[in-house]
């Protein structure tokens, strides 16, 4: 018998730094989706497109859950909700040992309207005594009866595989929507930014990780086959201009300087960047 297309759409979903990005990463084998050690890194919905024969499925990842929301990181929160009714399959993804009221109240929600999850706990890599999961798990187990847990390293790509075989156990069967080359729908433009951002977030350290906006204003590709990009920086005053640029220009020309080494490796073309920061 002819074995069929199977496609879907997986959401990821968590607390604040479990690690959904390096899993989206990991699985589609590109980096799309920042990462950082920093709480909320990941500030919107990122698709990445997985595609292995006869699977492929559209896999999403979304900013993390957490105890006080502004109201734009409400909305948001809304839109995660929303994708929850829609996803052939969720993948809650929690951290070894933390175990809140934030998880209970989202499983919570998960099972009423989209009982098709996978409860995956990362980073095991960090666990030197693995018995000690056993308790745990027991724990979770109470409210998460006949389902499946998995255990997994994101970052160190640890049993991955076993979580693959599931997801093609549980996808429908259905005609492949992108061509097999394609890693994601996000633009070009917005991946140029969010590349901008992360490595701006890892120059600021604490100082002014989330009170800024990026947007590239021009993209285009010149004569002599380099992009030229013009990218904007927006601050909320003066104080923040001052910090972003830094000593002499210090932190914007390091900024600018890593950026681009970073996007030529993504768009594998010499590229001229240019970087202003301007008060909004």
């Amino acid at each position: 018998m002819k074995k069929k297309n199977v496609f879907g759409k997986i959401l990821i979903v968590g607390r604040t730094n479990v690690g959904k990005s390096t899993l989206l990463n990991q699985l589609i084998n590109s980096n799309i989706s920042i990462t950082s050690r920093k709480p909320n890194t990941t500030q919107t919905h990122i698709t990445g497109i997985y595609t292995n024969q006869l699977t492929q499925f559209e896999l999403i990842d979304s900013p993390g859950i957490k105890y006080k929301y502004s109201s734009t990181e409400k909305k948001k929160l809304r839109d995660t909700f929303n994708l929850i009714h829609e996803a052939h399959i969720i993948i809650f993804i929690i951290n070894c040992f933390i175990w809140n009221n934030e998880e209970i109240k989202l499983l919570e929600y998960i099972k009423k309207y989209n009982n098709n999850y996978i409860l995956v706990i990362n980073k095991i890599d960090c666990i030197k005594e693995k018995k000690l999961l056993l308790p745990f798990i027991h724990k979770i187990n109470q409210f998460n009866l006949n389902h499946e847990i998995f255990l997994i390293s994101a970052k160190k790509n640890i049993y991955l595989k076993d979580l693959l075989i599931y997801i093609n156990k549980k996808l429908p069967i259905s005609p492949h929507k992108y061509i097999y080359t394609k890693k994601t729908n996000c633009t070009k433009k917005f991946l140029i930014t969010e590349i901008i951002r992360n490595t701006l977030m890892n120059l600021l350290n604490k100082e002014l990780v989330y009170s800024f906006k990026i947007e590239i204003s021009n993209l285009y590709e010149q004569i002599n086959k380099k992009y030229f990009i013009y990218s904007i920086i927006f601050v909320k005053n003066k104080r923040h201009k001052k910090i972003i640029i830094g000593h002499k220009g210090e932190k914007i020309n390091q900024c600018n300087k890593r950026s681009k080494n970073k996007i030529e490796k993504f768009l594998m073309k010499k590229i001229n960047l240019k970087m202003l920061v301007k008060i909004k």
